[in-house]
C-alpha cells in the first residue's frame, strides 16, 4: 500500500510538472475521462525515469559511501604504516646505538688484547733471556767444567777420587736440579700462556664471527627495510593515484546526473512558482523565474546551483503551505457557512410549509381573494427570507385575466384550482430549493475531497522536497569529506614522498656508515690475524726453545743418572780400593823389610789410580787379574767422563 502510495505521489508530482504550461482550477479538477492514454504514458515515462534517476542516486551514493569507507581505512593504515615507520626507524637508531656500543667494547677488548700480547711478549721474552742465561749458565757451568774454570765443590768426607766423582755429582746435581726448576717453571708459564693465548683466540674469534654476522645481518636488514619500505610506499601511491583516477572518473560519469537533478530543479521550480501564482490568483509578482542552469563544465558550481535550487524551492514550498493552509481555511468557511445555509433552509422550509399549511387553512375559511394575495405575499416573504427571489405576482396577474374570462358560476371552482395550483407552485419551488440544497451539498463534499486530495499532494510534495533537501545535504557533506579525505590523502601523499626521501638518504648513509665499519672491521680484523700469526710464531718459537729446554732437561736428568751411577760405581770402586790399599800398605809393610828403594817406591806408584785410568807405566807389571780388574773398572766410569 505504501508503494502503491508513492506512485500515486510521484503521478502527481509528474502531472503537476507536465501540466505547468496549462494549469487547471482547483474547484473544477478534470474528470479522469478527460485524460488520454498518451499523457498516462508519457506519465508513466516520467515515473520511470524518475525511478531509474533515484537508482542511480542510490548506487552513486553507495558507490561514494564505500569508496570513502575505503578511502578512510587507507588513510588510517597510511597512519600507521608512518606510525611503525617511525618505531622502526627508532628501533634502527638504538640498534645502531648499541652496535657503537658494541664496537666500544670490541675496541676496548682489542686494547686488553694488545696489552696481554705485550705482556705475553715480554714474559716470552723474559722466558727466552732466561732460558739463553740458563744455558749459557750451562755451556759456562760445562765449559768451567771441562776446563776446570770453576772449583768444583768439595767434600770433607770425601779425598781424592771420591772428592773429585762427589763434587761432579754434586755440580750435576746442581745443574739437574737448577734445569728441573727451571723446566717446570717455563713448562707452568707456557702451559699458562698457551691456555691464555687459546681462550683469548677463542674469544677474539667468537667475537669476531659475532661482529660479521651482526655486521651482515643490520647490513641484510637494512637493504630489505630499505626495499620494502620503497616498494610498499610505492604502491600505495599508486594504489591511490588509481583511486584518484577513479573518483574522478565516477565524479565524470555522475555529472550528467547532476546536470538532470539541476534541470529537474529548476522545472520544480518554475512549477512551484506558478501554484504560487494560482493560488495568490496572480496577486504576486515578485517570484523570479529559475536562474539555476546546469553547466557542464564545472561540477562543484552545479552542485552548489542545486542547493541553491533546493533551498528556493524549500523556500517556495513553505510559501506554498501557507497558501494552501489559507485556501484551505477559507474553503472550510465557505463550506461551513454553506452548511449553516443549508441548515436555516432546511429548517426554514419545515417552517414555511407548515405556516403554509397553516395560513392556507386559516385565509381559506375567511377570504379567498384576500386569502389568496395574503397567502401569496406572506409565501413570497418567506421565500425571501429563505434566499430565493420568487414573485407570484404573475400568476397573480394570470389568474385575474383568467377570473375576468371565466363565468362567474365557476369562480369558485377555479378560484380553488388556483390555490390548488399556487400550492403545487410552491411545492415545486420547494423541491427545487430542496435540489439546489443538495448541489450544495454535493459541492460542499467535491470541495472537501479536493482540499483533502490538495492536502495529501502538499504533504506528499513537502515530504519529497524534504527529502531531496535531506539527500542533497547529505551529498554535499558526503563531497565535503571526500574534497577533505582526498587534500588529506594528498597530504599524506607528499609527506610519505618526503618520508621516502628521508628514509633514502637516511639509508645511503647508514649504507655509508656501514661500509666505513666495515672496513673499519676488515682492518682490525687483519690486524687481528697479523697479530694472531705473530702470536702463532712467537708461540711456536716458544714451543721450539721448550723443546729444546726439554731436551737439555732430558739430557741432565741423563747426566744426573750417570752421575748417580757413576757415584755407585764410585762407592764401590772406593771400597775396592780400600780393600786395595790395604792389601797394598801390607804388602809394603812387608816389603819395606826385604825390597830396597826402588821397590819400596813401587806401593806409591801402585796406590795412585793410573792403572785404573788406563795408564801404563814402564816397569810396572800387571798381573791378568788386576788387568781384568781395571778394564772393568774402566768401563764402569765410561758415563762419569
Amino acid at each position: 500500500m505504501a508503494g502503491a502510495g508513492d506512485l500515486d505521489a510521484d503521478a502527481v508530482l509528474s502531472d503537476v510538472e507536465d501540466d505547468a504550461g496549462d494549469p487547471t482550477p482547483i474547484a473544477k479538477p478534470p474528470s479522469p475521462e478527460d485524460v488520454s492514454v498518451e499523457k498516462l504514458r508519457e506519465v508513466m515515462e516520467e515515473l520511470d525515469r524518475e525511478r531509474q534517476a533515484r537508482v542511480a542516486a542510490e548506487n552513486a551514493k553507495s558507490e561514494l559511501q564505500v569508496s570513502f569507507n575505503r578511502l578512510k581505512a587507507l588513510a588510517h593504515e597510511a597512519i600507521k604504516k608512518r606510525d611503525d615507520f617511525g618505531r622502526q626507524r627508532d628501533d634502527a637508531v638504538r640498534e645502531k646505538e648499541e652496535t657503537a656500543k658494541r664496537l666500544e667494547e670490541t675496541t676496548k677488548h682489542l686494547e686488553e688484547t694488545a696489552k696481554e700480547r705485550d705482556a705475553l711478549r715480554s714474559e716470552i721474552g723474559n722466558s727466552s733471556h732466561m732460558l739463553v742465561t740458563g744455558m749459557e749458565k750451562i755451556s759456562a757451568k760445562v765449559s768451567s767444567f771441562a776446563g776446570n774454570a770453576l772449583p768444583l765443590p768439595r767434600s770433607q768426607k770425601y779425598t781424592g777420587m771420591a772428592a773429585a766423582a762427589y763434587g761432579v755429582i754434586k755440580r750435576a746435581n746442581e745443574i739437574v736440579e737448577e734445569l728441573l726448576k727451571q723446566n717446570e717453571a717455563t713448562v707452568k708459564a707456557r702451559n699458562e700462556a698457551r691456555e691464555q693465548m687459546e681462550q683469548r683466540n677463542y674469544e677474539i674469534a667468537i667475537e669476531v664471527s659475532q661482529l660479521e654476522a651482526t655486521i651482515s645481518g643490520l647490513r641484510d636488514e637494512v637493504a630489505k627495510k630499505g626495499e620494502n619500505e620503497a616498494l610498499q610506499l610505492r604502491e600505495f601511491v599508486g594504489e591511490c593515484e588509481d583511486k584518484l583516477s577513479k573518483l574522478e572518473s565516477r565524479m565524470e560519469a555522475q555529472r550528467p546526473l547532476l546536470i538532470d537533478q539541476l534541470s529537474f530543479v529548476s522545472k520544480i521550480h518554475n512549477q512551484i512558482c506558478n501554484v504560487v501564482k494560482i493560488l495568490d490568483d496572480g496577486g504576486t509578482s515578485e517570484l523570479s523565474e529559475s536562474l539555476f542552469v546546469p553547466q557542464e563544465t564545472d561540477v562543484e558550481e552545479n552542485i552548489r546551483a542545486s542547493l541553491a535550487g533546493m533551498e528556493s524551492i524549500y523556500e517556495l514550498t513553505k510559501v506554498v503551505v501557507q497558501k494552501a493552509k489559507d485556501v484551505v481555511e477559507e474553503k472550510n468557511h465557505e463550506i461551513k457557512s454553506l452548511d449553516e445555509t443549508v441548515n436555516r433552509l432546511v429548517k426554514e422550509k419545515d417552517q414555511i410549509g407548515s405556516l403554509l399549511r397553516s395560513a392556507l387553512s386559516k385565509r381559506m375559511a375567511i377570504d379567498p381573494s384576500s386569502r389568496k394575495s395574503e397567502l401569496f405575499q406572506a409565501a413570497e416573504n418567506g421565500l425571501r427570507e429563505a434566499g430565493i427571489d420568487f414573485k407570484f405576482s404573475k400568476l397573480i396577474g394570470d389568474g385575474k385575466v383568467a377570473d375576468s374570462n371565466e363565468k362567474s358560476d365557476r369562480a369558485e371552482k377555479e378560484e380553488e384550482d388556483e390555490i390548488y395550483s399556487l400550492a403545487g407552485a410552491l411545492e415545486d419551488v420547494v423541491k427545487a430549493s430542496q435540489l439546489e440544497i443538495i448541489e450544495l451539498q454535493h459541492t460542499v463534499d467535491e470541495l472537501r475531497a479536493e482540499l483533502s486530495l490538495l492536502k495529501q499532494h502538499i504533504e506528499a510534495q513537502a515530504k519529497e522536497l524534504d527529502h531531496r533537501m535531506h539527500r542533497i545535504e547529505e551529498l554535499e557533506e558526503k563531497e565535503r569529506v571526500a574534497n577533505e579525505n582526498i587534500e588529506g590523502l594528498m597530504t599524506d601523499i607528499a609527506a610519505a614522498e618526503e618520508e621516502i626521501n628521508r628514509w633514502k638518504v637516511a639509508a645511503e648513509q647508514e649504507a655509508a656508515a656501514g661500509t666505513g665499519v666495515e672496513q673499519e672491521f676488515v682492518a682490525q680484523l687483519s690486524a687481528l690475524k697479523q697479530e694472531l700469526e705473530e702470536a702463532k710464531q712467537s708461540m711456536l718459537e716458544s714451543e721450539k726453545k721448550l723443546k729444546f729446554k726439554e731436551e737439555t732437561a732430558a739430557a741432565a736428568m741423563a747426566a744426573r743418572d750417570a752421575a748417580e751411577k757413576s757415584l755407585k760405581l764410585a762407592d764401590m770402586r772406593s771400597s775396592r780400593l780400600r780393600d786395595r790399599v790395604e792389601e797394598l800398605t801390607h804388602q809394603l809393610e812387608e816389603l819395606e823389610n826385604r825390597e830396597d828403594s826402588r821397590s819400596r817406591n813401587r806401593p806409591r806408584y801402585v796406590c795412585w789410580p793410573w792403572q785404573w785410568l788406563g795408564m801404563d807405566f814402564v816397569g810396572f807389571q800387571q798381573r791378568p787379574d788386576t788387568q781384568q780388574e781395571a778394564s772393568n773398572e774402566m768401563e764402569l766410569s765410561e758415563p762419569l767422563l
